[in-house]
């Protein structure tokens, strides 16, 4: 019913009609009337949808829904009003109240289901009136109200845990139960990033003592029932500073010149039985978290890093793929093995990089195995090409890495080095997960799939715009991966090749755990697993006990449905929340380095654009920083949504997306781990500064 249907229907007085408006909006904003185009109006439906709430900096948030909602293709937008005490990252009920065109939506929070966190990391900062805590994470309320003494502690990091929770009125409230230091203190960061993020920094005691009462060595119980493979000539390849090996692969070339690869992951399911302490704890961590200074690790020293870590010249135990390739890299036929190996050698990637480039001294330390990494190499580069071809998506983009002076001390960022290596061993780890996934699949096994839905259509079509500004041409007549391939080497060596790269990427949903096979569309498979980490990974440690339950010739699936259902959701979140934490801990180092670095200039590009400013990336450095508009001075600057600039009223200078500037540093905020940037020229301070230049 339209309103002037309702104002006629009360026949209602001047008054009254305004009395009559103002209870309509109420029930809207209740949720209990639905508001149309056109002032019409309708009961809410109660149809409420389970999700995750994501709480924007400016207060507003969007519910990412558990499942697909009908009619809705995106997630749904909640306005600030309407968030009802959720917090970013609660698992919240929410009520659609407003259907847009194009599939979008807008919603309220009826209930929170789940909170994200009971305690809540920040440094604590008296306003003259009240102690309050300020939050390290900018989409968390501004404040949280101190209720216990805490004079003591002004400006140190702390930890509170909630009593209260936010309104629409009401800041939050909580008492401090745990002090961390002060921000400058040596490691604050690191120890800031673990409490943030409630990881664990020491196994439970029954855990310790079920590790400490495994044997040190393997006996012959537990060669038992497995294949020898100790004869092959098995290796393993990983980074210089790996501590744990969970993979070693060995190639034959077979008479007809077809290729028999091995690829071997260390049998952590052997060890680890399902609901002891130690896989109670994995499932509860999920994943190894890897910071630049230490390892929070999933399992154990003792399995981790001894009976479990394929290390050279002695036994282990290991699950087996063996797959027959054809001289193109089709699979023709594999196998699955409980299996023994023993690796021959113990390489790095530098190793056999500088053996597939020739040197000689390593050629000669390494004669027996030469031969064998150049025929791994070659069937690495087979497979590559073959994956290639079916569209496969490959950002090859340089990742930065920390260096350190002889303090201790953050030193500078460089690039890590890409080698032909790291495909080597990428490449057939990706074979052995997607054979292991198509085999439980066809078979009708209840497993765990990786999986990574297609981009949602909205970000393809901003992005796509987005690149039109470039002159350069993204027009994907549908959502299949080889044209988002084709369109990466399009601008393979370009200037704006990684932050396009970057952004296209943005476009992309993020790759999940599921117990329902919905392919990967990043790597063009109909079918993919996680099968090939279990001494980091824990859906990769169930996989291996499904496969085990298969090559045992089990009538039924090994786990319940519901489990699997409810693992996959766990070690999604989990997953979630260790790339987080190692992300943020690294964008603290960066912080640091910045500190250092007051005043001086360094080359950067223009990768967003907002109203009140723009983010740039500093070329070389992979450091983001934010330039604030008010902050630059002789014009007032405004958004140009069509050319993705910002526009100066009166000279008509431009800050557009993918542009190269000089900038330079103006403060950190080490808190939030932010840095604050202004264009070379019109920073304050003048030209006493260091210049940085690319290179």
């Amino acid at each position: 019913m339209n309103l002037q249907r309702i104002l006629e229907d009360f026949d209602a007085t001047p008054v009254a009609r305004k009395q009559i408006k103002d209870i309509l909006n109420q029930l809207v904003k209740e949720g209990k009337l639905a508001k149309h185009r056109r002032n019409r109006y309708e009961a809410a439906a109660r149809n409420l949808i389970d999700g995750t709430i994501v709480v924007h900096r400016d207060g507003y948030g969007f519910v990412i829904p558990r499942e697909k909602v009908q009619g809705v293709d995106s997630d749904i937008y909640i306005p600030v009003a309407l968030l009802n005490s959720a917090m970013n990252g609660d698992k919240v009920k929410v009520e659609i109240t407003f259907r847009k065109s194009g599939g979008r939506a807008e919603g309220r929070v009826v209930t929170v289901e789940k909170r994200a966190r009971d305690t809540i990391v920040g440094q604590l900062r008296f306003d003259g009136e009240a102690f309050f805590v300020a939050p390290t994470d900018e989409k968390l309320p501004e404040k949280i109200i101190i209720t216990n003494d805490a004079a003591e502690h002004k400006d140190k990091i702390v930890e509170v845990e909630l009593t209260r929770y936010p309104t629409e009125t009401r800041w939050p409230a909580g008492k401090i139960v745990s002090v961390i230091g002060f921000i400058d203190d040596p490691n604050v960061e690191t120890n800031v990033i673990i409490k943030k993020f409630g990881l664990p920094t020491a196994f439970p005691t029954e855990v310790e003592e079920e590790a400490a009462a495994l044997p040190d060595v393997l006996n012959e119980r537990d060669f038992a029932g497995r294949d020898d493979f100790r004869k092959r000539n098995t290796i393993t390849i990983d980074p210089k500073t790996a501590r744990d090996f969970d993979d070693a692969i060995d190639v034959e070339v077979l008479p007809n010149g077809t290729y028999q690869l091995g690829v071997h992951i260390a049998d952590v399911s052997h060890f680890v039985t399902p609901d002891s302490a130690m896989d109670i704890e994995a499932r509860g961590r999920g994943t190894s978290v890897y910071f630049p200074d230490r390892v929070i690790p999933m399992l154990p020293e003792k399995v981790s890093n001894h009976l479990c870590s394929l290390n050279p010249k002695v036994d282990r135990l290991a699950m087996s793929v063996m797959m027959h390739l054809s001289r193109t890299g089709e699979v023709l036929d594999y196998s699955f093995h409980k299996s023994i190996i023993h690796s021959k050698e113990r390489f790095t990637y530098e190793d056999v990089q500088e053996i597939l480039d020739g040197n000689m001294a390593l050629e000669r330390r390494y004669a027996d195995v030469v031969p064998h990494i150049r025929t791994i190499a070659r069937l690495a580069e087979i497979i590559q090409k073959r994956r290639q071809q079916r569209g496969a998506i490959d950002f090859d983009l340089p990742e930065p890495m920390l260096t350190y002076n002889e303090q201790g001390e953050v030193s500078g960022i460089v690039k890590s080095v890409r080698l032909f290596s790291h495909r080597i061993v990428e490449e057939f780890m990706i074979l052995a997960n997607e054979v292991v996934a198509r085999h439980l699949e066809e078979n009708d096994i209840p497993s765990l799939y990786r999986v990574h839905e297609e981009p949602d259509p909205m970000k393809v079509e901003d992005f796509a715009e987005i690149v039109s500004g470039f002159g350069l041409k993204f027009e994907p007549k549908k959502a299949e991966p080889a044209e988002f391939q084709k369109f990466i080497s399009s601008i393979a060596n370009r200037p704006e090749e990684r932050m396009l790269s970057y952004l296209m990427l943005r476009s992309f949903k993020q790759a999940k755990y599921s117990e329902e096979n919905i392919g990967h569309f990043g790597l063009a498979s109909d079918s993919y697993t996680h099968f090939t980490s279990p001494i980091r990974r824990y859906p990769d440690l169930v996989v291996h006990r499904v496969l085990k339950g298969e090559i045992g010739r089990r009538t039924k699936g090994v786990i319940p449905a519901p489990q699997l259902e409810a693992i996959a959701s766990e070690s999604s979140e989990r997953e979630r929340q260790a790339d987080q934490a190692e992300r943020e801990l690294f964008d603290w180092k960066k912080m640091l380095l910045m500190e250092r670095h007051l005043g001086d200039t360094f080359e950067a590009i223009i990768i967003a654009v907002w109203r009140d400013g723009f983010a740039i990336e500093l070329i070389d450095y992979f450091i983001e920083g934010f330039v604030p508009v008010a902050e630059i001075p002789g014009d007032y600057y405004q958004l140009d949504p069509s050319q993705h600039a910002l526009i100066g009223r009166h000279s008509k200078s431009r800050f557009r997306i993918g542009d190269r500037i000089p900038v330079q540093v103006v403060r950190v905020d080490k808190l939030l781990r932010r840095a604050y940037f202004l264009p070379e020229n019109s920073a304050r301070g003048g030209n006493s500064h260091k210049r940085h230049k690319r290179g």
